[in-house]
């Protein structure tokens, strides 16, 4: 009877589960519900919150080596792959010679995956995977469908990690005939669970919802606190999604809950980053306190690829609410947290390859490995084969680990210095893309007004120097840097344009060093381009005055290179009455792309001394042009 009541009880919550998704649940009172639903769960909480110290006690009280042993040190592998890698992979080693040296076939493939997940938690895919496949094949050679079911799983994990949704699904498709043939409601709780992180990740959130909504019956099944807190987490996501951020949070904290039940750090952290990221009704305070949260669980837990995903976040948050100096702070953060997660990526795979041959002999040493000899009919003339045959791999093993650690050590400093340059070049090569289309787009405009008027030799010629100016863009387009003569011959090009189209209202004058011209100076193509633009279409094509002029000076300053660009238009004041007024809704990004271009190339973290804009008057003190000064570090 008790047992018939709790599948009513099961099923009465699964169907009201279903039903929030439908619905939004500001108007209701979510709190009493919330406490008599986590009171039905967390009847498990001291005996799921004390499990893994339960195994270790276990251990050292059955000192005999058997199966049931070795399947121990399993399960305290696996609970502490989240928590604490050190110990994790501590116990991983234990399982694995034990494994070997009995050759208990069933314990390497959990040796296989224990390894699989500690690859995985430290971003090595690859060897990860490979771990897996062999997972599998152990797991087939001694019959066990539960093995082979989970590594399939833990391989489309990967898959998604790497975003390759189409292996996920593959692999995670794979795995749900052989649960189901098993009947493991848990197993196939975590396969629909991954399916609906592979669509949501992609995009497709109705067949996300689909495969949730499937996966959520398995779950309630299951009874699992780690499967709820990840459900109750994928329903927020899809609530948040909607902007039902009542129901959302109402999702969030009920995950946060289960994941409290056996102090599951890793559904913590993302509890806290799917609420920072996801929940845009709430202030920017709190989603930076919900982030930083996260940040702190993923630092102390050595969850380099959480400290990662959270300080870009919190970089992003503080971008956009204008705190550039929290941003870069952050952004500092995220890059060092890839470079920490290589480190320590190279560092457990080197511990990993000595340690294959290295723990052998310390276990053969022990008592355990003592009494295995004994179990293989004490054979003396064959242990001492074995342990001469141990020496000599361990020699073998440290002198070939002296060497690759020696090459892993060089590699890392080439690739670490590597990566650092593409960051940079990355960013300013982005910026770069921006600013292309954005001063083609001002060219087309021009060629459409010639167009209009009927005007088709204009248009014609305009379309030729327009033709030139585009092959030269596309000629510097290949590196971000280009020599002073030709990034004048390019800017000459453009004033040109402007020339005609404007009719011919103002004169330009250049005046360039020499050196600059002859010597071997580069700097970003195009880069003042936008300060012209600026002075052409907001000072120049304002003004009536007959005597409108265009100025472009380019010297040689110490160990910077000085562009002066100077008009003698409207001014800055009235340029901007005058798009507030006609382009009411423009917003430029051209001069804030510029600015950081110069930022970069000139490695600062602000402008200061870089960048002056002064606006100039005449005789009577009447606005008389603008003159903007940029100084670039020669390189």
């Amino acid at each position: 009877m008790a047992a018939f009541a709790k599948v009513v009880i099961i099923a009465w919550v699964y169907n009201f589960f279903l039903s929030l998704l439908t619905i939004d649940l500001a108007g209701m009172n979510k709190r009493v519900f919330l406490i008599v639903v986590f009171g039905f769960f967390t009847i498990h909480l001291f005996a799921q919150g004390s499990y893994v110290d339960s195994l270790k006690q276990w251990i050292s009280t059955h000192p005999k080596v058997d199966s049931q042993y070795i399947q121990t040190l399993h399960r305290i592998s696996y609970r502490l792959s989240e928590k604490n890698v050190e110990q994790a992979f501590y116990y991983y080693q234990k399982a694995q010679a034990l494994s070997d040296s009995l050759n208990f076939t069933f314990g390497k493939s959990l040796a296989q995956i224990n390894l699989g997940i500690l690859l995985s938690s430290s971003a090595n895919f690859d060897a990860s995977n490979e771990a897996f496949f062999k997972a599998i094949d152990y797991a087939e050679k001694c019959g066990s469908l539960l093995l082979k079911s989970v590594s399939l799983n833990n391989i489309g994990d990967n898959f998604l990690s790497l975003r390759n949704f189409e292996k996920c699904r593959e692999y995670t498709t794979m795995a749900i005939p052989v649960n189901t043939s098993l009947q493991r409601d848990y197993g196939l709780a975590i396969n629909y669970e991954l399916l609906f992180r592979c669509d949501f990740e992609e995009g497709y959130y109705e067949s996300a919802k689909n495969n949730l909504t499937k996966g959520m019956s398995y779950a309630l099944k299951a009874n699992d606190s780690y499967v709820y807190a990840q459900y109750f987490l994928g329903f927020g996501k899809l609530q948040a999604l909607d902007h039902r951020f009542d129901s959302a949070k109402y999702y969030f904290d009920k995950a946060m809950a289960e994941a409290l039940i056996q102090n599951d750090v890793r559904n913590k952290f993302y509890v806290y980053l799917a609420e920072g990221r996801r929940m845009d009704n709430l202030p920017a305070r709190q989603r930076i306190q919900y982030l930083d949260t996260a940040l702190n669980i993923a630092r102390n837990t050595k969850f380099f690829e959480g400290v990662s995903k959270a300080s870009e976040s919190l970089s992003m948050l503080y971008d956009k609410i204008g705190r550039g100096d929290s941003a870069l702070a952050y952004f500092r953060i995220y890059k060092n947290a890839f470079d920490s997660l290589f480190s320590e990526n190279n560092s457990l795979n080197v511990a990993i390859k000595e340690s294959e041959w290295q723990v052998k002999k310390k276990e053969i040493e022990n008592q355990h490995l003592l009494s295995v000899a004994e179990l293989q009919n004490k054979q003396l003339i064959f242990r001492n084969i074995l342990l001469l045959a141990l020496f000599t791999l361990l020699i073998a093993a440290v002198i070939i680990g002296f060497f690759i650690n020696k090459s892993i050590q060089s590699k890392k400093k080439r690739i670490e210095s590597a990566l650092k340059q593409k960051i940079a070049e990355s960013q300013i090569q982005s910026l770069r893309a921006q600013m292309n289309p954005h001063f083609i787009f001002n060219s087309l405009n021009s060629i459409e007004n010639f167009m209009m008027q009927n005007e088709k030799r204009k248009a014609s010629d305009y379309l030729h120097k327009f033709a030139l100016l585009i092959r030269s863009i596309l000629e510097s387009s290949r590196n971000e840097i280009t020599t002073v003569a030709q990034d004048m011959e390019a800017l000459k090009l453009y004033i040109d344009l402007e020339q005609m189209r404007f009719s011919h209202s103002f004169t330009y004058k250049e005046n360039i060093d020499p050196q600059l011209l002859s010597g071997d100076y580069n700097v970003p193509s195009l880069l003042i381009q936008p300060y012209v633009e600026n002075a052409i279409v907001h000072g120049l094509a304002h003004s009536h005055k007959k005597d409108l002029q265009l100025t472009v000076t380019a010297t040689l300053e110490n160990n910077f290179i000085k562009y002066t660009v100077e008009d003698n238009g409207v001014g800055r004041s009235k340029a901007a009455d005058y798009n507030k007024i006609n382009k009411l809704h423009h917003k430029s990004i051209g001069l804030k792309i510029t600015e950081d271009r110069i930022r970069l190339f000139n490695h600062e973290e602000n402008l200061n001394g870089h960048v002056k804009i002064t606006d100039l008057y005449d005789k009577h003190n009447k606005p008389d042009g603008t003159r903007v000064e940029v100084k670039l570090k020669v390189t």
